[in-house]
């Protein structure tokens, strides 16, 4: 980034102070806005007024000058700084909405999904509570000494008990 060069302008505004600190763009742009767009009896007048300070300052004045010219360029660089984390700043933000909107959607998924599994959950909960109630059945247990014919009851669901009832 260039330096910007400045130059004390007197009058470059009536209910300005009488001397500001402008850059020379900025005094070519007052002038044309002047001559444009300023009542014509005042043109005169506010272009004789007009005009850059080439004098050498006051002490007091040159150390107060020399101190906003150097935190002024400190200052551009800080705002350019800013203006690029500010646009990284909003790109990033952007793709944060959009990964926030993709995350809502995977969570919606999600909680379909979660209401699924408990509903089949549920639905197997009781499928297996009917199947505990059945395997222990008179019929299941007939049906379980037809197929094993092993000691084993509901009551003495323990097979291993039948090896100290064989000693």
């Amino acid at each position: 980034m260039s330096e910007q060069r400045y130059v004390l302008v007197a009058h470059m505004g009536h209910n300005a102070p009488w001397l500001q600190i402008k850059t020379r763009k900025e005094v070519k742009d007052r002038i044309a806005h002047i001559k444009a767009k300023k009542p014509e009896r005042e043109r005169p007048l506010r272009l004789k007024l007009l005009k850059i300070v080439k004098e050498p300052l006051p002490s007091r004045l040159a150390k107060a000058y020399a101190a906003w010219v150097k935190t002024s360029a400190a200052w551009v660089k800080a705002d350019a700084t800013w203006d690029k984390a500010n646009v990284a700043w909003y790109k990033d933000y952007a793709a944060r909405g959009k990964a926030n909107a993709a995350w809502v959607k995977a969570y919606a998924a999600w909680v379909k999904a979660n209401d699924a599994r408990d509903k089949a959950n549920a639905a197997w909960g009781k499928a297996n509570a009917a199947w505990e109630k059945t395997i222990n059945s008179p019929a299941s247990v007939k049906f379980h000494k037809q197929v094993c014919g092993c000691a084993w009851t509901p009551e003495q669901p323990d097979i291993l008990m039948q090896l100290e009832e064989q000693k």
